[in-house]
């Protein structure tokens, strides 16, 4: 794209007063003494119910759901945001199932808590797989996805870009923590919103509205872009939904994965935490409908032009096509802002997540000296180091064909080893560590054959030709089934767990009854509310 400046005066001057504010607000929050870990790691564990459910939110939204779901949008239509509601079933179970446990044990990390149910190794490998995936997907992919809006709007050179909003990030969440991050979260939020509303409301009324929309579509032949439900030789089908992402991939994510669940280790108590989780998933019905849409909208409106002469077509491009055609200037700088707001807050909970991860499970688990002002210098040493790598890791992205497709391809196979031995270790007390360790190995194994088979060696292996395994998502599953029978399998095998895990302090049933009416009627209600929602766009 060409490096010009698309932006009038207005606009960059909306986008530089959200960046200073942002970083001020980030260090305004954080002159509150940061002397112990809970301090500096969860907020001194006072989290209420607002922030926490604003920040989960935020925190997920970064700018590959901007750029990522606008282009697998205009690719194949609604479903793309099939993920979005799901993870309102799998913020449920964080509510009424993960997060009792975690408070009970009152852990500073999810490595942690694995240490708890399965021992030290599991705890160390957890912890490596978090760091290192922090780098190649959480930090390079928000980085390099928000590059390519930024670069092409304000004609600054991509490196540029990508040192500054790093740097800036990095410095609000290195001196403020959790604190920091959770009150900048809360602002971002509202504006990242904010900004996308604007644009799906003037995209909406570009096309003519709802109506318009389905009579372009089709005159198109594509009314099956408004649909959510798709068969199994879909590449996002239903079935894959719900066995490969809201039983795997979904539940570490939403339930197991540091950076999220962060915010609800840091609770006020078990109110706020299972409080903060329901509000979260409410929030998740509305990105359908402010960041798939704008896809289907770019479809109608922009398809020939992001058509190469090869007939390829720039997918990634889709939503710098709808802001550069559809916004007038100043609005063009709002919806940047909010943009800005997503990469800015999933960065600064990634940064946070590698400050804990090594002050905590490196330094406070090896260390023969519990120094909390050592954890914190160790944290944040992490935390510049990580931002560096991020930043040099982004070219790995840049081959790909759409940004989303590549994050949950990849996240999906690499989750589903510690998603099944999580979820197995809670769900049964016969689990053993020798079952779990065995376990992560074969999903590590089997994620990796399935993987280069279908993104690259297409080996032509008979079964893995079935047209069920079409789907990246009912791979991840298959990859969930060998890992859960290893781990089960050597469990039985092997002797039983520890006497205190017999006897329940990881039981299912347990979390469960330790929730209120209020929030089991909440639960209800949410559950109603997706159910509905799946059925009205099938």
């Amino acid at each position: 794209m060409e490096k010009t400046a698309k932006l009038e005066t207005l606009d960059f001057s909306i986008v530089a007063v959200y960046l200073g504010a942002t970083v001020a607000l980030g260090i305004y929050f954080s002159r509150r003494k940061q002397a112990s870990s809970e301090g500096y790691f969860l907020a001194g564990r006072d989290l209420t119910w607002p922030f926490i459910g604003l920040s989960l939110f935020a925190t997920n939204i970064s700018t590959e759901h901007f750029v990522g779901l606008a282009a697998d949008g205009h690719r194949l239509g609604l479903v793309a945001g099939g993920w979005e509601w799901m993870a309102s079933l799998c913020l449920i179970m964080l509510a009424c199932v993960f997060a009792p446990q975690y408070l009970r044990h009152k852990v500073f990390t999810i490595p942690e808590f694995f240490e708890k149910r399965y021992g030290p190794a599991m705890r160390m490998s957890l912890t490596v797989y978090f760091l290192a995936m922090i780098v190649l997907t959480k930090v390079s992919l928000a980085l390099f996805s928000g590059k390519l809006v930024l670069e092409y709007f304000t004609g600054f050179s991509g490196d540029s870009i990508l040192w500054t909003i790093g740097i800036l990030t990095a410095a609000y969440t290195l001196v403020g923590g959790l604190r920091a991050v959770i009150y900048t979260d809360f602002v971002q939020s509202i504006i990242l919103i904010g900004g996308s509303v604007i644009l799906t409301w003037i995209g909406l009324d570009a096309v003519g509205g709802w109506d318009g929309l389905t009579a372009k579509l089709a005159e198109k032949d594509r009314l099956d872009m408004l649909s959510m439900v798709k068969g199994v030789d879909h590449e996002l089908p239903f079935s894959g939904y719900l066995l490969g992402n809201f039983l795997i991939g979904g539940m570490f994510y939403w339930c197991m994965d540091q950076v999220n669940v962060q915010r609800v280790l840091g609770a006020r108590n078990l109110h706020h935490a299972t409080s903060g989780a329901i509000f979260a998933g409410f929030l998740k019905i509305i990105p359908v409908f402010i960041f798939v849409l704008p896809g289907i909208i770019g479809f109608i409106l922009y398809n020939e032009r992001l058509t190469g002469e090869d007939g390829k077509v720039a997918y990634n491009g889709t939503y710098a096509m709808l802001l550069e055609n559809l916004l007038s200037p100043g609005l063009r700088g709002v919806v940047l802002a909010a943009l800005l707001a997503a990469l800015m807050s999933s960065l600064s909970s990634s940064f946070n997540s590698v400050a804990t991860l090594v002050g905590r499970d490196i330094v406070a688990r090896w260390s023969s000296t519990d120094n909390p002002s050592t954890q914190i210098l160790a944290g944040r040493i992490a935390l510049v180091a990580v931002m560096v790598l991020g930043i040099f890791a982004t070219p790995l992205i840049e081959s790909q064909e759409t940004l989303w497709k590549y994050l949950q391809v990849v996240t999906g196979y690499l989750s589903v080893p510690f998603a099944v031995a999580g979820l197995l270790g809670i769900f049964s007390s016969r689990m053993n560590r020798q079952g779990a360790l065995c376990g992560v190995a074969m999903g590590i194994l089997a994620g990796t054959v399935l993987l280069l088979d279908s993104e690259v060696y297409q080996w032509q292996v008979g079964f893995l030709r079935h047209e069920y395994l079409g789907s990246f998502l009912h791979r991840h599953f298959l990859s969930a089934v060998l890992t859960a029978a290893t781990v089960i399998i050597v469990s039985l095998l092997s002797a039983p767990p520890p006497k205190d895990i017999q006897e329940g302090s990881f039981s299912l049933l347990r979390g469960w009854g330790e929730l209120s009416f209020a929030h089991k009627a909440w639960i209800g209600v949410l559950f109603a509310t997706i159910c509905a929602v799946w059925w009205i766009f099938r």
